[in-house]
């Protein structure tokens, strides 16, 4: 099979999360990526499990690149950095607006050496306005400013916390998408091209439902406890065993006669308090509890067998033990093996997508810090003199 990418060079000059990710995506689809890392490295590595190999989060992210160290806070190092970039397709990084022009990789600059470039940028706020400099993480320009933390948060209580690179991986999407489409405007114009995308501008696309809807009615989207929601039908109850199932099932059709009987309590169906979803709205509270107390009586793997007959939808409330055993996981390809790691094979996560007739997936571990600067330097034309003096200055490493 073919790689969807297969001959596009990419140049990556990024750290932790976001756009690390986005390249990454782009070596399993078949790209050729280069990460450059500063002397001191990417700050995720040794991240999450200090000491541990393998090293997850950063192979999670850098996975089939190679790599190479190149100080940029020299001359030589930023012309170092032009010379690969004269090379490629793509150029991603996550620097900020000011930093890019301090190292001399702003859009202008890889242009004048590879005019049929995409220069693709991942910031916390863009490149325009009060906040384009603005030093940002997906906690914070993403799930907080993005409005993400207070709608999900029942109400009075704290803003929700959520897991690390949860806002990162879902940007890191936006910016392969539009790198591809870029990729596919350079090729019909021949034209150079631009990629910006911004944490805060994803956050607003996961919750366009509420906020275009509030930007109509001048409205605030309603939050409500879970022992007050506004339907058991779209609501989570927790068994017997101490698990939880979530129920989704918002309609047009009426699913609640089902779900009575499912539940043993056919006659909730005539009750005046039930008998619509108005009146369950009216009387959350009671119904709630009611279907609370059922739940309670049964394990979760009952709930399952009864759910599934009564034909309606739900899901268990998974942890990562329960999804590195789900059999409909491996089905999907999500996990997927690394092979080449001198600790031996594990899993990480493959991309979220398939491609059948495409030769799409993790192609290799991550690049040990600088192991790959010989070799791009000199695939990249220069002599081995050349990038000996490189070495003996301190400029690549």
């Amino acid at each position: 099979m073919t790689a969807p990418l297969s001959g596009v060079k990419v140049l990556e000059v990024a750290n932790m999360i976001a756009a690390p990710s986005a390249a990454a995506l782009m070596a399993d689809l078949g790209a050729d990526v280069t990460k450059v890392e500063p002397p001191t490295g990417d700050i995720l590595r040794d991240k999450v499990l200090p000491g541990v190999e393998p090293d997850p989060w950063f192979h999670l992210e850098n996975r089939g690149k190679r790599g190479v160290v190149i100080d940029l806070t020299h001359d030589a190092g930023r012309a170092a950095v032009l010379a690969l970039a004269a090379q490629s397709d793509v150029f991603v990084t996550n620097l900020t607006a000011e930093r890019q022009r301090r190292f001399g990789v702003t859009s202008d600059d890889i242009h004048a050496v590879a005019p049929r470039a995409v220069h693709a940028s991942l910031s916390g706020y863009g490149a325009r306005g009060a906040d384009a400099d603005r030093l940002a993480y997906d906690m914070t320009a993403f799930f907080a400013r993005g409005g993400i933390q207070h709608l999900v948060a029942e109400p009075g209580g704290p803003p929700a916390a959520f897991r690390a690179g949860q806002g990162d991986h879902t940007s890191a999407l936006s910016l392969l998408a539009a790198i591809l489409a870029a990729l596919r405007l350079r090729d019909l114009t021949g034209e150079p091209q631009v990629v910006e995308v911004a944490l805060y501008q994803v956050a607003a696309w996961t919750i366009a439902s509420d906020l275009s809807a509030a930007m109509v009615s001048n409205g605030v989207p309603e939050r409500h406890v879970r022992a007050n929601w506004p339907s058991p039908l779209t609501c989570r109850f927790r068994t017997s065993d101490g698990r939880w199932v979530a129920l989704c099932m918002p309609g047009p059709k009426d699913f609640f006669p089902a779900f009575a009987d499912c539940l043993g309590h056919p006659e909730w169906v005539d009750d005046e308090r039930f008998a619509t979803p108005e009146a369950r709205r009216d009387n959350a509270a009671a119904i709630i509890a009611a279907v609370d107390a059922e739940f309670a009586t049964r394990d979760r793997d009952d709930w399952a067998e009864r759910l599934d007959h009564a034909g309606l939808t739900w899901a268990p409330v998974q942890d990562t033990a329960d999804i590195s055993a789900d059999p409909q996981a491996f089905e999907l390809g999500i996990f997927q093996t690394i092979e080449d790691h001198g600790s031996g094979p594990f899993h990480t996560i493959g991309a979220p997508f398939g491609i059948p007739n495409g030769d799409v997936g993790v192609r290799g571990r991550a690049p040990d810090l600088g192991e790959h600067t010989r070799e791009v330097f000199e695939q990249a034309g220069l002599a081995p003199s050349e990038v000996d003096d490189l070495f003996e200055r301190g400029i690549i490493r």
